[in-house]
C-alpha cells in the first residue's frame, strides 16, 4: 500500500481515453451485447436521419470477415465544415469528442434516440480502425481512425458526385471486446424491428458472410409487428382484431402507437420504445401503459357488471396474456444510463395513459365481444391468481420476459 496520496496520483482521462479505460460505462459490458450495442448506435444516427424526414433508405453490410460492419444512409450527411470554436472538421469533432452532436435540442432533430451525444465517439473509440465517408455539397469526403484517433485528415475523395448521405464503417477492437464476431441473425432481427416501427423505412441488409441480402420493409407497422410476434408465441388470441391507436399530436410535436392484443398465454408481452430505442426495462412510458389498461378494464368490467361476486381483481390480471407494443416518439427523452434500457420522462406516464384511455375506452364501447372475451380473460387470470395463493400462500404470477432487441 503506498504512503503517500498527492496530485501526483490523480489520472486525467482526456478525449476517449475514459471510454477505452471502462467501456462497460457506456455500452453495458464487454461481451456479445456490448458488441452488438455499438453496431445499434450507428444503426440509430441514421434512423434518426430517416424519423426525422432526411432519409428513406438505410444500408448496413456485415463483410465477409464477420467483424466489419458499414452503415450507411442517405440523409443530410454529417457536416463536413469547421467547427467555428473547435476549428477542426465538425465530422472529426462528432467522431472524437464525447457530448458532441446536433441532438441536444430539437433544431435539427424533433425527435431522436441520440440524447448524450456520445454514441458513435465511443464506437469510434472502441474500433480498431473506423472510416467515415460523407457525401455533401456535391463531394465526398472521408476521414479515417484508429481506436478514435484520427489517422488522416478530413479528404476530398470525389470532387463531384450526386446525392447526400453518411457511411460509417468500423472493425470493433478485439483487444476491448471479447470476441468481434457480429451474428447476422441478431443484426436482420433488430433492423426488422427498427422497419416496423418506421412504417416509411426501407433498410437493406447485406450478409457477405453467406452472400444473403435482406430488403427489409413493413407497410403494416407495428399493428404488423404484433401479429408477428403472437404468431412467433404460438399462443392463440382471444379476440380476432388488433386494437391500434395512434396519436399523432400527444405533446409538443411528439407522437404515440399502441398495438394490442390478449391471448390465452400465462404471461404478459411488453414491447416498448422511444424513439425507436427499444426500453429493455420499461419505465415511465410502460407504467402509463399499465395504469391505461388497468383503469379501462377494470371499468369496462364495472359498467357492464362483469365482475363476479368477491373477485379482487389486480393489474397484472388486466394484463395476463397481453402482447403489447408501446412506440413513443418524444422531443427530449430522458434515459436512465448511456444503453437506454429505461426510459425515466414522468410525463410519460401521464402522455401514455391519458392517451390510452380515452382510444381504448371508446373502442372496448364500440366492440362489445372483443370487450367481452377481455372480461372472461381477466376473471379467469384472477380466479387462476386466487387458486394459487389459496394453494400455497403465495401472490401471483409476474409478467413475461422482454423481447431482446
Amino acid at each position: 500500500m503506498p504512503t503517500t496520496y498527492t496530485g501526483e496520483d490523480i489520472d486525467v482521462l482526456e478525449g476517449l481515453e475514459p471510454v477505452r479505460k471502462r467501456p462497460g460505462m457506456y455500452i453495458g459490458g464487454t461481451g456479445r451485447p456490448g458488441l452488438h450495442h455499438i453496431l445499434w448506435e450507428v444503426v440509430d444516427n441514421a434512423v434518426d436521419e430517416a424519423t426525422n424526414g432526411y432519409a428513406s433508405t438505410i444500408e448496413v453490410v456485415l463483410h465477409e470477415d464477420g467483424e466489419s460492419v458499414t452503415v450507411s444512409d442517405n440523409g443530410r450527411g454529417i457536416p463536413v465544415d469547421d467547427h467555428p470554436e473547435k476549428e477542426i472538421p465538425t465530422v472529426q469533432l462528432i467522431l472524437t469528442t464525447l457530448h458532441s452532436g446536433g441532438k441536444f435540442d430539437a433544431s435539427n432533430y424533433i425527435t431522436s434516440g441520440g440524447l448524450h451525444g456520445v454514441g458513435v465517439s465511443v464506437v469510434n473509440a472502441l474500433s480498431e480502425e473506423l472510416v467515415a465517408t460523407v457525401k455533401r455539397d456535391g463531394k465526398e469526403y472521408q476521414q479515417r481512425f484508429r481506436r478514435g484517433t484520427p489517422v488522416t485528415g478530413l479528404e476530398v475523395t470525389k470532387e463531384s458526385t450526386r446525392g447526400t448521405g453518411s457511411e460509417i464503417s468500423f472493425r470493433p477492437d478485439a483487444d476491448i471486446f471479447e470476441s468481434v464476431e457480429f451474428d447476422p441473425d441478431w443484426i436482420r432481427e433488430h433492423l426488422d424491428v427498427k422497419t416496423y416501427l418506421n412504417r416509411e423505412l426501407k433498410i437493406i441488409f447485406r450478409d457477405e458472410t453467406n452472400g444473403e441480402r435482406h430488403e427489409l420493409y413493413h407497410e403494416g407497422g407495428i399493428q404488423e409487428y404484433l401479429s408477428h410476434l403472437v404468431e412467433d408465441l404460438q399462443v392463440n388470441p382471444i379476440h380476432d382484431e388488433v386494437f391500434m391507436m395512434e396519436d399523432e399530436d400527444l405533446d409538443e410535436e411528439g407522437r404515440l402507437e399502441i398495438a394490442l392484443q390478449w391471448t390465452d398465454a400465462p404471461k404478459e408481452q411488453l414491447h416498448t420504445f422511444v424513439n425507436g430505442i427499444p426500453t429493455e426495462d420499461g419505465g415511465t412510458h410502460e407504467q402509463g401503459l399499465k395504469s391505461g389498461i388497468r383503469s379501462v378494464v377494470r371499468s369496462y368490467m364495472d359498467t357492464h357488471d362483469l365482475v363476479p361476486h368477491q373477485l379482487d381483481i389486480k393489474g397484472d390480471d388486466t394484463r395476463e396474456g397481453l402482447v403489447a407494443i408501446v412506440n413513443l416518439f418524444m422531443v427530449d427523452p430522458q434515459f436512465q444510463g448511456q444503453t437506454k434500457d429505461k426510459l425515466n420522462n414522468p410525463s410519460a406516464r401521464s402522455l401514455v395513459s391519458g392517451s390510452l384511455r380515452t382510444e381504448l375506452e371508446q373502442y372496448l364501447n364500440d366492440h362489445s365481444s372483443t370487450g367481452e372475451a377481455i372480461a372472461s380473460r381477466v376473471v379467469q387470470a384472477a380466479k387462476a391468481r386466487r387458486a394459487r395463493r389459496s394453494a400455497s400462500g403465495g401472490s401471483g404470477g409476474r409478467s413475461g420476459s422482454k423481447n431482446r432487441l
